[in-house]
């Protein structure tokens, strides 16, 4: 059934606001939560012009709400939240340079600026070239909300545990023994060295995920999404990310590619990872043979039989055909999830699903 265009705009209204009470949160505690390495690269006026913007766009989809949707009780939320964050400060509240930061501390600001500019992104795409009619508040998307919300949140610590394997070996077996040949590359060529190197690791890596009964009790959480969009990529068990990330960041580290190659290719491997999940429609004929296109990945997401254990890698698909684990036929698949299995839609009983052996057990 379709949501209403008001009703809608309430809920955007309401989404909008959230994240302008959040970011004047992080204004007023950036020591707690902000994340040190991407203070260090966006600029702090600009955020105070999109957060004065967002306020007042949220507070007008409030009002408008107001008047003509069925959702009063949201639309005043909505106007009740803006106006929350327009006392408290608003774009307005000043920081004390130098930050003091803390050693512990929540990338709030992360999840804002992510959620902010995704959703810009995928949202109208999903709406004009959506390949399936879903709702607005579709089934699983809280629980897809709660895994982004965490490993966003808990980035700070995360980083540490993803970097350390590489910088440890880089330290202590390569150090200057391999010359760093990839620094003298054009730019364009280190990103796209990257983003290979990086891929033909998470290749591997994704492929154990699915062949190691210990490991796949962690990547199942992953593929118990019933339906396909852009946050679906986000159901990820914290503990698939960390090791994911860490094992293909070793090679980056190791071959010594410069910070400004790894910090473009960042935005894109981000950007791909949640445009091959989204719910839309683009099949991009035989390109799919060599990157992997949102009918590749949903391949990888079906629970046909004939599609299972296939296309591993995110960014070239031309290292499936390369392995024998290619699987796209023209057509789109039907259905999606695990195969003959399904575990609890609950996010805290998917947080402990690896480590519960009760959990595990299948239904009588």
């Amino acid at each position: 059934m379709k949501t209403p265009f008001y009703n809608k705009l309430a809920y955007i209204g309401l989404y909008l606001a959230i994240l302008c009470l959040l970011s004047v949160l992080a204004f007023h505690f950036p020591e707690y939560l902000s994340n040190p390495q991407l203070r260090d690269v966006y600029d702090v006026n600009q955020l105070r012009l999109i957060l004065l913007s967002s306020l007042y766009l949220a507070f007008g989809m409030g009002l408008i709400a107001l008047i003509f949707s069925r959702k009063k009780g949201l639309a005043l939320a909505t106007v009740l939240v803006a106006a929350a964050a327009t006392v408290l400060g608003g774009s307005a509240v000043e920081v004390q340079i130098p930050i003091q930061q803390k050693p512990i501390y929540l990338s709030l600001d992360l999840i804002i600026l992510d959620l902010l500019f995704m959703s810009l992104l995928f949202v109208p795409l999903e709406r004009i070239f959506y390949l399936r009619r879903q709702r607005f508040l579709r089934e699983g998307l809280a629980i897809d909300l709660s895994h982004y919300a965490l490993n966003h949140l808990l980035m700070g610590g995360v980083f540490v545990l993803i970097v350390w394997p590489g910088n440890w070996i880089h330290q202590h077996i390569f150090q200057d023994r391999v010359p760093h040949l990839t620094q003298q590359m054009p730019l364009w060529l280190q990103v796209l060295g990257i983003l290979f190197i990086a891929d033909f690791a998470q290749y591997w890596i994704h492929r154990s995920f699915h062949k190691r009964p210990r490991w796949w009790q962690f990547h199942k959480i992953h593929h118990s999404t019933m339906k396909m969009d852009w946050l679906a990529s986000s159901r990820l068990h914290i503990g698939d990310v960390i090791i994911t990330r860490a094992f293909s960041y070793i090679p980056i580290v190791c071959l010594g590619f410069s910070q400004a190659a790894v910090q473009l290719y960042l935005p894109i491997v981000a950007v791909q990872a949640l445009f091959v999940h989204s719910n839309v429609r683009f099949h991009f004929g035989l390109l799919r043979y060599i990157l992997t296109t949102p009918v590749v990945h949903h391949w990888h997401h079906s629970s046909d039989p004939k599609a299972l254990d296939k296309n591993f890698a995110v960014t070239f698909s031309f290292i499936d055909v390369m392995f024998g684990t290619f699987y796209a036929p023209r057509v789109w698949p039907e259905t999606y999830g695990l195969y003959r299995e399904k575990i609890s839609n609950s996010f805290m009983k998917q947080l402990v699903y690896p480590f519960v052996e009760q959990l595990r057990k299948p239904k009588a």
